[in-house]
């Protein structure tokens, strides 16, 4: 897709185009008195009609309600001095003055007419993005975001605040582009001190919640508030920054959150008890920096000024876009480089963030994954690990010296002691008690016994044993976990896990296909409900703000009433509920089945979409899988080298210590 900083407005007209004077439009003269004739009328609010000029199809004029006063007449010419080349990119500026018939009261001006250009909500609508938007990716509303801030700077550098921001005054083209209208309602600082008029509750800053509007000064930080919340909203599919779940009791609408500074994103979300909607990113995918200027936007501090101005949004919108990177798994994916795809997070999350992303343009298939699993399977194992057990070993010389010397005790004690009994059993000395001899016998078995005592030979010889069987044990386990080839057997099953899902992508296909005939009522139905938006309707109980609320819970269309989903949205009523009902049941009475129809061609780019991005992911994990495997058997060869002598020399103490203990046994 192409994105451009603006759009240039080319005069030329559609090829065979037209356009007649409207006879009844009012009559209006230019600056010198001349009559200037209006054509069709395009729009009709309170501030005024809307017309296209038949003298130059590229312009349009504007005729103000109430005629002309002194201060509508200053604000009209205060605006023409303003006029630079910067506003004429990024606003649909007055470029000369109308007037009634014999009167120097401007009644009404100039304007560029802007074509093929969408408001900023159905880019942040995520249903009204795939049908406005077809091609845009999370890259196109950064782009987007950036142009915006540089539309809101061009208005304040010229001396102005927007004050009224309203989203249908702000409108997309298909290259990025941003062109703000209602220029004639910007407060003008040379002109204007107050502004009577209120803008979007939703987009009013804390500090004017629920204020009269009557005399209320609108500064330059108020813009910078509503600037935060339209980037945001751009940013996060369409979801509101202060929408969310209040763990308190009782009800938090939008613009109770706001007054309250209970931004349920930001780091203090857990001490305004508010957590986001589900299903929703997490405000990390834009990166720290934008973290920090929403966190600045939307705190309590920023009421007395520094919020980030548009200048600061633009600078670190466009770092953002320098930082995107495509997903692997998805090429329309693009986010963070220093974040994983959240859209691929998202979009497995039982589907509910496929509408966040543009359907995918493909630059390509990628097929490698044969190559992959080529590589993989041709990749050897390292084989059995070496047998570190494997070793001879002998008595050592000490231990046989103190087995040694534990006999000749053995042997001189019993000797000595055997011989002095005998000579007591066998003497016949009057003098001499026999009992004295074999008392000295028993006497002397156990002081020549002493004479060669090895028990602290012996207790040595256990402890070598003891930490010797510590020493292996430890090694044992490290030289199992290293060098062994399971590890790579697990690794080399994942990957033919992979291979297998995608043998079966072809049969997927098919049952997919198949489902979609299967589900041909439902899904005509589905799309036809959703062609009603809830933002377009008039429904009882249903404020702009609900509507809002409700789009941050992914409730877009008639397609997405449920009863389910509406009661997981906290704060609304059961009125608002039956009366969105019985509007979408007033729908469902004129659809009309089709059955000969073939299957929607939308329907079926959506499956082969998630298909192809299946076989991306399929495609991607090999990849990583591949590279693991290799790593891994790197691993373990280069355990296997350094770890063997030691592993050896461990076990080797080990067995010597057995050998030595089972000798003195």
């Amino acid at each position: 897709m192409h994105l451009s900083p603006a759009l240039p407005m080319d005069r030329r007209l559609p090829s065979g185009e037209s356009i007649a004077v409207n006879l009844n439009a009012p009559q209006v003269t230019d600056e010198a008195g001349v009559p200037f004739p209006l054509g069709e009328m395009l729009s009709d609010t309170n501030g005024g009609a809307i017309y296209r000029v038949p003298a130059d199809g590229w312009l349009a004029a504007k005729v103000l309600r109430g005629g002309p006063s002194p201060h509508m007449t200053a604000r009209l010419k205060g605006m023409l001095q303003l006029n630079n080349s910067e506003l004429r990119k990024v606003t649909a500026w007055p470029t000369a003055l109308l007037y009634p018939k014999d009167s120097d009261e401007p009644i009404g001006f100039l304007m560029p007419l802007v074509r093929g250009r969408f408001p900023i909500s159905t880019l942040s609508s995520p249903k009204g993005q795939l049908a406005r938007f077809p091609n845009a990716d999370w890259r196109f509303l950064v782009r987007v975001s950036t142009n915006l801030a540089r539309a809101f700077n061009a208005v304040i550098k010229a001396g102005c605040i927007v004050g009224n921001v309203n989203p249908a005054n702000i409108l997309v083209g298909q290259d990025a582009s941003v062109i703000l209208t209602g220029c004639d309602t910007f407060q003008i600082d040379m002109i204007d001190s107050v502004v009577g008029e209120a803008a979007q509750v939703t987009l009013l800053a804390p500090e004017l919640q629920d204020k009269p509007f009557g005399g209320l000064v609108r500064s330059v930080n108020h813009d910078n508030f509503a600037l935060a919340v339209l980037i945001f909203q751009l940013l996060f599919a369409g979801r509101h920054p202060f929408a969310g779940r209040y763990l308190g009791d009782g009800d938090m609408p939008i613009s109770r959150a706001i007054a309250e500074f209970r931004f349920p994103y930001g780091s203090r979300r857990s001490v305004h008890m508010m957590e986001p909607p589900p299903k929703t990113p997490s405000l990390s995918i834009v990166g720290p920096e934008l973290a920090a200027l929403f966190d600045r936007a939307f705190g309590k501090p920023a009421v007395k000024g520094g919020r980030p101005s548009a200048r600061e949004w633009m600078a670190a919108l466009s770092r953002l876009e320098q930082s995107l990177k495509p997903c692997r798994a998805n090429a329309s994916h693009w986010h963070h480089t220093a974040t994983s795809c959240p859209w691929c997070r998202l979009s497995s999350d039982d589907g509910a963030a496929s509408s966040f992303l543009a359907e995918e343009v493909l630059f390509g298939e990628h097929a490698d994954f044969e190559t992959l699993w080529r590589e993989a399977e041709a990749l050897d194992p390292p084989g059995e690990a070496p047998n570190v057990l494997d070793l001879d070993s002998a008595p050592s010389e000490a231990a046989l010296a103190v087995r040694r010397k534990g006999n000749l005790a053995h042997l001189a004690a019993g000797g000595i002691g055997l011989g002095l009994i005998t000579l007591g059993i066998f003497t016949k000395i009057e003098a001499i008690h026999p009992m004295w001899f074999i008392g000295a016998g028993i006497l002397a078995f156990f002081v020549t016994h002493g004479l060669f005592d090895t028990e602290d030979d012996e207790a040595a010889i256990r402890r070598r044993l003891e930490r010797g069987k510590l020493k292996w044990e430890a090694a044992e386990a490290e030289w199992t976990l290293r060098a062994s080839s399971e590890e790579f057997s697990r690794q080399k099953t994942l990957l033919q896990e992979l291979r297998d899902s995608w043998d079966q992508l072809p049969a997927l296909r098919n049952r997919r296909h198949e489902e979609l005939k299967d589900n041909h009522w439902a899904l005509q139905r589905n799309r036809y409900l959703d062609g009603y938006r809830i933002a377009e309707a008039r429904i009882e109980a249903l404020t702009t703000e609900r509507q809002i609320f409700l789009a941050s819970y992914g409730i877009e269309t008639a397609a997405d009433i449920d009863i389910k989903r509406f009661h997981a949205i906290p704060g609304l009523s059961n009125r608002l509920l039956e009366s969105l009902l019985a509007w979408r049941t007033s729908i469902e009475r004129d659809f009309i089945y089709a059955p000969t129809l073939p299957i929607d061609p939308a329907d079926t780019a959506r499956v082969d979409q998630e298909l192809r991005t299946e076989k991306r992911r399929l495609e991607s994990q090999m990849r990583s899988g591949l590279a693991s495997l290799k790593h891994v058997r790197n691993e373990i060869e280069a355990a296997r080298r350094t770890l063997k002598g030691p592993t050896e020399e461990a076990y080797r103490y080990y067995a010597q210590a057995q050998i030595d203990a089972a000798v003195l046994s």
